[in-house]
């Protein structure tokens, strides 16, 4: 058993034992403060071989040590009774009642009403019922009336408002912490399912480019379009079963650029001049899925252009720990795009996926300049899992197979 299920879980068997302990340890409180170092008359017993802390209590060498404990369970017992018929009324009555209507002359009309009973059950309890139970025990103790009524009132209402305001406390306290944690897994499923929905869109306009490209390829039956399509087959792969979860690893997500950087690379031919350096090690870091492609799909959408003689791309990754940086420079027509409105618009996706995701912990800039636009990203990636090792050489030698 956990002390997250012992303090906030509903079901019978937790909230019994917490209940319970909460009692248990009152009881122990009202026997020590009320029976046992509160003396009920004036003139102690003789010294002798009773132990020190208890030997001024009432009766105890006639009773003995046994029965006299048996009288001070018997009588703190009744009266945590009526400790806990009030505290449940307060907060299993009045409280719910007046959080649902908010009426608070009901609510301090039935507090009023219950300490009212409470006052007369405390004398009860001193005047009738803890002489009757003295007279089993051949304890006979006279006190005056006066000195019954306050000690009723003090052990039956004012300990009573003690451990029903700490129960309230106790209650509000939890309802609170059970309310922030609902809203915090709600806003977790809204998150969850925006990014979802942002990733969604991702795999159409991938999906109608890359086909878009190989169509054209197959139409001028160019040889290309087979490796084409085996290359889209594995994104196709990558996308479907392994970018549902939350996170990928690093590795990975760059095997998944390397062959779309492959596939573009194919159809471009020659016309487009690529550089992609990995700098770092590759450590088990975690990453969103499909984080990093928009940015390269945006830079091949400005190399698509055919009235550009010479298209580039320029990728730059370094990885430190679990620090990530990009660099993404590429080369686009004078005069097209001489600001980033075009880019900002098509990179809105990705950008809003970065605020939720990695919130404080990201930083983009694009730049656009005659011929240049320049994407930097930082961003503070998931702690590396164990196990997982990438190097330099390692990355570098895939990007190489891949013909980047």
């Amino acid at each position: 058993m956990s002390w997250h299920d012992f303090i906030f879980s509903n079901q019978p068997k937790y909230r019994i034992r917490r209940h319970l302990t909460c009692w248990l340890l009152w009881w122990v409180y009202i026997i020590f403060t009320v029976f046992i170092t509160s003396p009920s008359v004036p003139n102690p017993p003789r010294r002798g071989y009773i132990p020190v802390f208890i030997q001024y209590q009432p009766g105890l060498n006639e009773l003995g040590l046994f029965s006299y404990s048996s009288l001070v369970l018997l009588k703190s017992f009744l009266l945590v009774s009526f400790h806990v018929l009030f505290c449940y009324a307060v907060i299993y009555v009045l409280l719910p009642a007046f959080q649902q209507k908010k009426n608070y002359w009901k609510f301090i009309s039935g507090i009023l009403l219950v300490c009212t009973l409470m006052v007369p059950v405390g004398y009860f309890l001193y005047k009738i019922v803890y002489p009757f139970i003295d007279d089993l025990f051949s304890l006979h103790l006279a006190q005056p009336d006066r000195q019954i009524l306050w000690k009723g009132v003090d052990a039956s209402l004012i300990d009573a408002i003690k451990v029903t305001l700490v129960a309230v406390a106790i209650t509000l306290l939890k309802r609170w912490w059970v309310k922030q944690k609902e809203k915090e897994q709600l806003e977790k499923e809204r998150i969850n399912a925006e990014v979802q929905l942002l990733k969604a869109q991702i795999h159409p306009a991938f999906l109608f480019s890359t086909l878009n490209n190989i169509t054209s390829e197959a139409r001028l039956a160019s040889p290309k379009a087979p490796e084409m399509l085996i290359k889209l087959s594995d994104l196709l792969s990558y996308m479907l079963y392994e970018c549902d979860a939350p996170k990928v690893k690093l590795e990975k997500e760059i095997m998944m650029m390397r062959e779309y950087i492959a596939l573009e690379k194919i159809r471009q031919g020659e016309r487009l001049e690529l550089t992609f350096k990995i700098n770092g090690n590759l450590n088990g870091q975690m990453i969103s899925p499909l984080l990093l492609l928009p940015f390269i799909d945006n830079s091949f959408a400005h190399c698509n252009n055919k009235t550009m003689e010479h298209a580039w791309v320029n990728l730059d990754i370094t990885v430190d720990d679990n620090h990530l940086s990009m660099k993404l420079i590429n080369g686009m027509l004078a005069g097209i795009h001489s600001d980033t409105a075009h880019d900002e618009e098509s990179l809105a996706n990705v950008k809003k996926r970065l605020e939720l995701l990695y919130p404080g912990r990201h930083d983009l800039k694009i730049n656009a300049e005659q011929e240049l636009l320049m994407v930097h990203l930082n961003l503070k990636l998931e702690e590396p899992t164990p196990g997982g090792h990438a190097t330099i050489e390692s990355s570098k030698t895939a990007l190489s197979y891949a013909g980047v």
